[in-house]
C-alpha cells in the first residue's frame, strides 16, 4: 500500500522527523498548501483550516491518479509505532466508527473512499478531521473503521516523557473568526437544533440496536 506524507514545503524538520518513523518505509511527499500564504476566507474555516483541507484533497486527488486500490495518507507530526507496516498488525483489533474521531493525521482510503470525500468537500466547510470523520458517518454514506490499539499518534497529544510535544500544532486558534449576522446565525442555530434531534435518534440506535460503546483508542 502506498503511503502519501503530507508536508509544507519550509518543514524540512518535520520530513526528516517523518523519515525517521517510517524507518525505510517508502513515501510520496504531498507539498502541504501554506495556511500562512493563503488568501482570506469566508467558509468558516481558519487559513490554517482550509489548507490543512485542500492539503488533504490534494493527496486524495494524487491517489485516485493511480491504480491503486488503497492508500495511507499521513501528516508529518506524528509517532509511529511499532508494526505500523502491517495491515492488521498483531494484538489489534479493527472497530467500526459511529460517531466523531479527532484527528486528520493518520489514515487509510479505499478509491470509492477518496472519491466520497472529495465529493463531500468540494466547497470547503469543514476542517479535514471533521470532513474525515463526520459526526454521523452512516448518515454521510461512509464506513469508518478505527485499529485499536492505535498505530499512530499526533506529536501535542503525546506527553513530552515519552517524546512528543516537538513540533508545534499548525491548527490556528479559532477563536479569531468573525461574528456572524444576525440572521446567519439564527439560521445556524435552527439548522443544530433539527441536526441534534437526528443525532439523538441516531445515537439511540447506534447504542441500543447496533450495541455501540464510546471509548478512549489507547496508543501502543
Amino acid at each position: 500500500m502506498k503511503v502519501y506524507v503530507i508536508n509544507l514545503d519550509r518543514h524540512t524538520d518535520r520530513l526528516a522527523h517523518m523519515r525517521k518513523q517510517l524507518a525505510g518505509i517508502a513515501f510520496e511527499r504531498i507539498g502541504a498548501v501554506d495556511g500562512s500564504q493563503a488568501p482570506e476566507t469566508k467558509s468558516g474555516l481558519t487559513q490554517s483550516e482550509r489548507a490543512c483541507l485542500l492539503s488533504h484533497r490534494s493527496a486524495w486527488g494524487r491517489f485516485l491518479a493511480t491504480a491503486d486500490s488503497h492508500a495511507c495518507f499521513l501528516e508529518d507530526d506524528l509517532h509511529l509505532q511499532s508494526g505500523f507496516a502491517a495491515v492488521a498488525p498483531d494484538g489489534r483489533q479493527i472497530a467500526a466508527l459511529y460517531t466523531r474521531h479527532e484527528s486528520s493525521a493518520a489514515y487509510v482510503l479505499t478509491r470509492a473512499g477518496a472519491e466520497r470525500y472529495l465529493e463531500m468537500t468540494a466547497i470547503p466547510s469543514l476542517p479535514a478531521d471533521y470532513s474525515l470523520f463526520p459526526k454521523n458517518p452512516l448518515r454521510a454514506g461512509l464506513r469508518v473503521y478505527q485499529l485499536t490499539p492505535a498505530v499512530a499518534i499526533q506529536d501535542h497529544l503525546r506527553a513530552p516523557g515519552e517524546g512528543g510535544l516537538v513540533f508545534p500544532t499548525a491548527m490556528a486558534d479559532r477563536e479569531g473568526r468573525a461574528r456572524r449576522p444576525l440572521l446567519a446565525r439564527l439560521r445556524r442555530e435552527g439548522g443544530r437544533l433539527f441536526t441534534q434531534t437526528a443525532d439523538l435518534a441516531e445515537a439511540i440506535y447506534a447504542r441500543v440496536i447496533l450495541n455501540a460503546e464510546t471509548t478512549k483508542v489507547g496508543f501502543g
